[in-house]
C-alpha cells in the first residue's frame, strides 16, 4: 500500500470515524469490537491499523472531531460583529449536531473507558455553555431577546433537540426530521426574540437553514 502523507491520513481519520457516530450515539463503544468498527468504516481490519493504532486511538479521534466543532461553532457565537439572529442559528445549529455527535450513551462510555477524554470533552462542554450563557445574556441586556431563564433555555435544547434528533420518535409523531427541525426553531426564535425583531426576520428562511444543518448531519 501507498505511504499516505500525514494531511491526506488525518482527513481519512476524520472521515472513517463519522462513519461510527450513529453507531456510538445509539449503542454506545464499550461492546464494539475493532472487526465491528473496522465493517462499520468499510475497511478490513488491517487497513484500518493504516490509520489508527488502537480502539481508543478512534474515540479520541471522535472525541477530537466533536471538541473541534463545539469551538468552531463557539467563535461564530461570540462573534459580536455577526447580528444576533444570525448567531441564534448556529446556537441552534451547534445544539443539533451536539445532540448527534455526543449523546448520553456516548459520554458514559467515555467516562467509564477513557476519563482523560471524558474531561477533555466535560471541559469543551463547559466553555460551550459558558459561550452560549453570554451569548443569551448580553442579547437580554441590549434589549433584542426575552427576558428568560438562561439555563433553563439551554436546558430545552438539549432535552428537546435530543428527543427531535431520535428516530423512533420521528417515527411515532410521522414526522421528518426537517420538519421536526423547523417548526422548533420557528418557537424558538417566538419564544426568545423580542415581538419587534420576529417580525425583522418574518423573512429569514428556516428551512434553508435546516437544510444546512441537514447537509452537515449527512456527511456525518
Amino acid at each position: 500500500m501507498r505511504k499516505i502523507a500525514p494531511d491526506e491520513r488525518q482527513m481519512m481519520r476524520k472521515s472513517y470515524v463519522k462513519k461510527l457516530i450513529h453507531v456510538i450515539r445509539t449503542h454506545g463503544f464499550i461492546s464494539l469490537t475493532i472487526q465491528e468498527i473496522a465493517r462499520t468504516m468499510n475497511l478490513s481490519r488491517a487497513s484500518l491499523y493504516n490509520y489508527f493504532s488502537s480502539k481508543e486511538d478512534i474515540i479520541m479521534e471522535l472525541t477530537n472531531l466533536c471538541i473541534d466543532y463545539i469551538n468552531e461553532a463557539g467563535q461564530t457565537i461570540f462573534n459580536e460583529e455577526l447580528s444576533y439572529s444570525l448567531r441564534l442559528q448556529k446556537v441552534f445549529e451547534q445544539a443539533v449536531l451536539s445532540a448527534v455527535y455526543a449523546s448520553d450513551i456516548y459520554v458514559q462510555d467515555l467516562r467509564k473507558s477513557c476519563p482523560h477524554l471524558y474531561e477533555k470533552k466535560m471541559q469543551a462542554k463547559k466553555e460551550q455553555l459558558s459561550i452560549i450563557y453570554t451569548f443569551y445574556e448580553n442579547g437580554m441586556k441590549a434589549g433584542f431577546f426575552n427576558e428568560l431563564n438562561i439555563s433553563i433555555l439551554i436546558l430545552q435544547d438539549e432535552t428537546v433537540i435530543e428527543k427531535l434528533v431520535n428516530t423512533s420518535f420521528l417515527m411515532e409523531e410521522e414526522m421528518s426530521l426537517k420538519q421536526a427541525l423547523s417548526d422548533y426553531y420557528a418557537a424558538k426564535k417566538i419564544q426568545i426574540l423580542k415581538h419587534e425583531y420576529v417580525q425583522n426576520t418574518e423573512n429569514e428562511n428556516i428551512n434553508e437553514m435546516v437544510d444546512c444543518i441537514l447537509k452537515k448531519l449527512a456527511a456525518v
